[in-house]
């Protein structure tokens, strides 16, 4: 088991609480929505603005999507944010990221982040 559940479900509540929540792109993440074609810069403080909890394949996943009109949200795993060491929770935060990467790294898990893309569904007339 990668996370904590308890822990982890108990952090969720504090950062629901204090969202949207400031947060940055790590370079991993940077290179990954690079790849896709989503415009990021390297600096750009993104807003933590809703949170899934995806169990131990993908942890806290958070939804950072670029803007009201986007036609996709984004999704990516905290593992790959940075948070401001000034924000009430980013100990906690940091805490949980460095747990969670160690034990990834210890099974063997994924470096590279992946991040989801989700799209509204079509609705039918009917």
């Amino acid at each position: 088991m990668i996370d904590d559940y308890d822990k982890t479900m108990e952090l969720m509540h504090k950062m629901e609480a204090q969202l949207p929540i400031p947060a940055r792109p790590t370079a991993a993440f940077f290179r990954s929505v690079q790849k896709k074609g989503i415009r990021v810069t390297r600096d750009q403080q993104l807003q933590i603005k809703h949170l899934v909890y995806a169990g131990d394949e993908g942890g806290i996943m958070c939804d950072v999507t670029l803007s009201r009109d986007a036609k996709e949200a984004l999704l990516v795993s905290i593992t790959h944010l940075r948070i401001d060491p000034r924000h009430p929770l980013a100990r906690e935060i940091r805490a949980y990221q460095k747990e969670r990467t160690k034990r990834l790294t210890q099974s063997g898990g994924l470096r590279e982040p992946h991040s989801y893309t989700i799209r509204p569904r079509k609705r039918g007339r009917g």
